[in-house]
């Protein structure tokens, strides 16, 4: 009995703790509210936009998304008490969707804390606070349900994805772990008939801060630049290679300086992440202009190392032109272009032993046919895969490709593709 006795004390003295740092959800809820704002925007004299925001300082910063400040004549704020300010916009990063705001004469308003977006896990609950249909601040609980989703909103995509309720007006608010700190800022969603449909998506905080930094010193964002497109390698049994290739490389950039070629396996950029292509250059874009780091390269089976100095980032570099899905603006799966494809006829490309078809709408090549047995069955290339780039050059048709593989015959040719996991890249043998 006292052996049982001992074990149950012992239990309850290492369970009280923990206990007590739970804290109720009610409690948390309570102490964050007055940091999260309805944002309404006016675009016109008689159309407004609706969206919300968190207040980062209490001297009146307040962070939101890009999107939510299209066309804007006029910002007004509003706390969950009712109270509405003036705000000017700081400074707005389309890249990634966020903006920062100032609001005029603020009076000591209750800020929210940044948590670390890096630390929270899949599974890890969650609950989002935002202005849905402008009716002001509404709280929806959920879980992360995954982590650096890529949604083709912008080139440094690594969303926090979470099935908590996001609607339209919800675009800018925050996503707060369980202890009340920020961890992302609800930014889109995916939707066939604008409905909440539990895949909602959140810019980690960890970016929101960064940028925000930017804006608040630069007005702007600043970003660093190697000058050089990556993507990922397969090897014979279908696994991602730890190193990116070069698929395209920039005259006079800082990759090029360095003796780098468009072929070449990046072994390793200082602490830069080579998950994946994504995760590379947004390790990149964070590093000052000026950085210098060490570069491992192979090119022929030999291996190389270099130094590198990265460069700010050309002004002229624009976003790509996304249909991902805001909430506020929601679109059908056919007006996402999703439903048709203008199709050509399938071509045997005997060189690289598959066949495919040349894809107008999206200036790419669809494999429809890839050999038994062959090279590019051996390193994962499958039917339904688009083909990309070959040596890093874009692709104008089945004839061009053709060309391509005639100047390459006997050699080796780098192929950038795609499928329904992302990006990837392997280097087939072209026959004679």
């Amino acid at each position: 009995m006292r052996k049982f006795w001992g074990v149950f004390i012992l239990e309850l003295c290492f369970a009280l703790p923990l206990q007590a740092e739970q804290r109720p959800l009610e409690d948390v809820i309570e102490e964050v509210n007055p940091s999260v704002v309805s944002i309404a925007v006016d675009v016109s004299d008689r159309e407004q936009a609706l969206g919300a925001g968190i207040i980062i300082s209490a001297d009146g910063f307040v962070v939101t998304n890009a999107h939510v400040m299209e066309n804007a004549k006029k910002i007004t704020v509003q706390t969950p008490d009712g109270e509405t300010f003036a705000a000017n916009l700081v400074g707005i990063d389309e890249k990634t969707d966020i903006a920062l705001l100032k609001v005029k004469k603020p009076l000591n308003l209750e800020a929210g804390h940044f948590g670390d977006s890096d630390a929270i896990r899949v599974g890890n609950q969650v609950f989002a606070i935002g202005n849905p249909f402008g009716l002001g601040n509404s709280v929806s609980l959920g879980i992360i349900s995954a982590k650096e989703r890529d949604i083709d909103k912008g080139p440094y995509d690594n969303f926090l994805q979470t099935d908590a309720a996001i609607n339209q007006g919800n675009s800018g608010g925050p996503l707060f772990n369980m202890d009340g700190k920020i961890i992302g800022m609800n930014t889109a969603i995916f939707s066939e008939d604008g409905k909440n449909a539990g895949v909602g998506f959140a810019t980690p905080s960890n970016m929101v801060k960064w940028v925000v930094s930017q804006l608040k010193q630069h007005g702007k964002v600043i970003r660093g630049w190697l000058g050089a497109a990556v993507q990922n390698i397969r090897t014979k049994d279908n696994e991602k290679e730890n190193a990116l290739a070069i698929s395209a490389m920039t005259e006079n950039s800082p990759a090029a300086a360095a003796g780098l070629k468009v072929g070449d396996k990046i072994l390793a950029l200082g602490n830069i992440s080579l998950k994946n292509p994504r995760l590379f250059s947004l390790g990149v874009a964070k590093l000052a202009p000026g950085t210098a780091l060490p570069i491992t390269f192979s090119r022929d089976g030999q291996i190389f190392n270099a130094e590198i100095t990265i460069k700010t980032a050309p002004e002229e570099m624009k976003k790509p032109e996304t249909e991902a899905v805001s909430a506020e603006e929601l679109h059908s799966f056919e007006e996402l272009g999703l439903d048709k494809y203008k199709i050509g006829k399938a071509v045997d490309f005997a060189g690289l032993n598959l066949s495919a078809y040349y894809d107008e709408k999206t200036k790419e090549l669809v494999i429809t046919k890839v050999a038994a047995n062959s090279e590019a069955e051996e390193k994962g290339v499958k039917v339904g895969d688009r083909l990309v780039l070959a040596d890093g050059k874009q692709i104008f048709g089945t004839e061009d490709m053709q060309v391509k593989l005639k100047q390459a015959a006997g050699g080796v040719m780098l192929l950038q593709l795609r499928d329904s996991e992302g990006a990837y890249g392997v280097s087939l043998t072209v026959r004679k």
